[in-house]
């Protein structure tokens, strides 16, 4: 993007109610970036308003404190050498002394450590990206170009220590050097002039690259939550059902390695909580027996479910989005052929299709990075461990049970709800449930992660989480319930449960549970129909919720659900803080 573009969409978009502050966190004249990171943003938020707050010249660690004070819902930080000693930057003349070499590395391990103490507090209160530095060390050492001077290689040390501390922060996200302007040298990333005559230290392409880093590590796409494997040719090399199971392959030994490092992939991405199936035109007692083989990459119990038949894959495909209870346009689908994944593009076109190439292993390289971006998050929680197993067994509670709701039938599961009634900010698992769940949503409304850390500050502030397990495991934490209280009337205002906790009663309980532990009267829903959220709106109407005279939803203690006719134990984890007060 040029300069006059972003200016354009900047312009462009000066209105809008919903204003999204950003504090842009950097030592030197933000010029060029401000409004290039402003424009990214915009593009990343196309129906917000997005305003971007900057600080003061030459004090990077006074702007952190300044972003930490402020409004704004998210910090991006960008630092240079500069910021760490002025006598690594270019607007400091007379640094580069024997004395000044030999303090240089004092001077920045103790300016790494109060940072870090400052950004540790700006990421308690907002998400913050942070990168650098971007630019290269001036010239310290006595060696040539090519080789690397002592206190380069020091200084550099103690960056990557600073950061991989700054890593292990919730809330903080690094953006990957090698990610930034992957076209532009270091070379041309600094422009001289313009740092000595402005203090802007960045050509207009770079201070672009960084700004497209900055907005997208701050505002990352929702994750995809499957993804379905094609097998012959692609998961391993050949026909398994021309071949045998012992023919086809994956090894480099017979130059089939790119399969194997697809399983790998596939494998990681299972650990990180990725459904993985399968769509195959074969035989499923051979397929069965060519995924049992010792030498498999990727364990078979990763696999599920396993669609191997002689029908469309477009059926197949249908059948896994049912049993893992998603829509198709959270999974990506892989295949070697061009033809499938056409077939299965038309009959689901909100699905990603991606080939596999299997004679093309830069292809195959690229495919693994498109897979990372479409799959990444920025942490893994414990339920991401917990998935698969959680949808295995609601698959095999469907398959056991005539009318999975019946009264009998649920009390047999054995199952248990925990609430938490207190949420520490540095648990991200709540959030992550309100801005990726859709089918039983109050509402549909999102969370900045800025807003929620506010939140959590609220003294009138209600929020539930609930965990359940059975006896066919735990589900984790599968509902969020967001609300305030006033007087004896609790507001909820997000109320989200995954939909791997369906036909089990858990809204009755969690009602119940929010009754059970105030004195309030009153539950008063903000609720919003969706073209999305009809299990809630289901439940809605077996709880007698419907509107009154005003369109409000509201819901009275005497109403409620009652503990007896309730089929699942209930327990509460203890609390920090006083309850909710009324």
């Amino acid at each position: 993007m040029t300069l006059s573009q972003a200016l354009a969409i900047v312009e462009s978009r000066k209105q809008g109610a919903d204003v999204k502050l950003h504090f842009l966190v950097c030592g030197f004249e933000p010029l060029h970036l401000a409004p290039l990171f402003q424009a990214h943003l915009l593009e990343r938020l196309p129906h917000s308003k997005v305003e971007v707050q900057t600080g003061i010249y030459g004090d990077l660690r006074g702007n952190v404190s300044l972003a930490a004070s402020s409004s704004a819902i998210a910090a991006a930080v960008a630092m240079e050498w500069s910021d760490i000693d002025p006598r690594l930057g270019l607007r400091s003349a007379g640094g580069w002394g024997e004395e000044s070499l030999a303090d240089i590395p004092v001077n920045t391990l103790q300016m790494f450590s109060r940072l870090e103490r400052s950004l540790v507090g700006l990421a308690a209160r907002m998400p913050v990206a942070f990168c650098g530095p971007s630019l290269p060390l001036p010239p310290l050492g006595h060696t040539i170009g090519e080789q690397a001077a002592v206190i380069e290689l020091e200084l550099e040390q103690q960056l990557a220590a600073f950061r991989l501390r700054l890593a292990r922060v919730p809330g903080l996200r690094i953006v990957q050097p090698s990610a930034i302007g992957a076209p532009l040298p270091l070379a041309v990333r600094l422009d001289p002039k313009m740092e000595l005559l402005a203090g802007f230290p960045y050509t207009v392409p770079f201070a672009d690259a960084l700004a497209v880093a900055l907005a997208h590590v701050l505002w990352q796409q929702n994750p995809k939550k499957g993804l379905i494997t094609d097998l012959d040719d692609t998961l391993w090399a050949g026909l398994v059902g021309e071949l045998g199971v012992d023919g086809v392959s994956w090894q480099q030994e017979s130059h089939s390695q790119v399969h194997g490092l697809y399983q790998q992939m596939l494998g990681r991405l299972a650990a990180c909580g990725v459904f993985i199936g399968v769509a195959s035109k074969n035989e499923m007692s051979t397929v069965a027996a060519a995924l049992a083989r010792k030498d498999f990459f990727l364990k078979a119990k990763s696999l599920f479910p396993v669609a191997a038949n002689w029908g469309p894959k477009s059926a197949s495909v249908a059948n896994i989005l049912s049993t893992w209870n998603i829509g198709a346009d959270s999974v990506v689908f892989v295949d070697d052929s061009p033809m499938e994944l056409e077939e299965v593009r038309r009959a689901f076109p909100g699905i990603t299709c991606l080939r596999f190439e299997p004679k093309d292993p830069a292809k195959v390289w690229t495919l693994f990075g498109e897979l990372r971006n479409l799959f990444g998050k920025p942490l893994l929680t414990e339920e991401d461990s917990l998935r698969l197993a959680s949808v295995r067994a609601s698959a095999h509670l469907l398959a056991n049970a005539e009318d999975s709701v019946s009264a009998d039938f649920l009390k047999g599961l054995e199952g248990t709800l925990t609430f938490q009634w207190e949420v520490d900010a540095a648990d991200k698992r709540p959030l992550e449930l309100i801005n990726k769940t859709n089918q039983f949503n109050l509402n549909g409304h999102r969370i900045s992660e800025g807003d929620w850390l506010r939140m959590l500050e609220e003294p009138d502030k209600v929020i539930g989480v609930v965990s359940y397990q059975d006896k066919f495991g735990p589900l984790g934490r599968i509902g969020v319930l967001v609300g305030s209280a006033s007087g004896t009337t609790i507001r909820v205002l997000h109320w989200v449960m995954s939909c791997r906790a369906f036909s089990r009663m858990l809204e009755h309980h969690t009602i119940q549970a929010l009754f059970a532990r105030s004195n309030a009267e009153e539950i008063d829903f903000a609720f919003e129909g969706t073209d999305r959220n009809q299990p809630l709106q289901a439940f809605f109407k077996t709880a007698g919720i419907r509107p009154d005279a005003s369109g409000a939803y509201r819901l009275s203690r005497t109403s409620s659900p009652q503990c007896a006719a309730l089929p699942h134990r209930v327990a509460n984890i203890p609390e920090r803080t006083s309850e909710i007060k009324e």
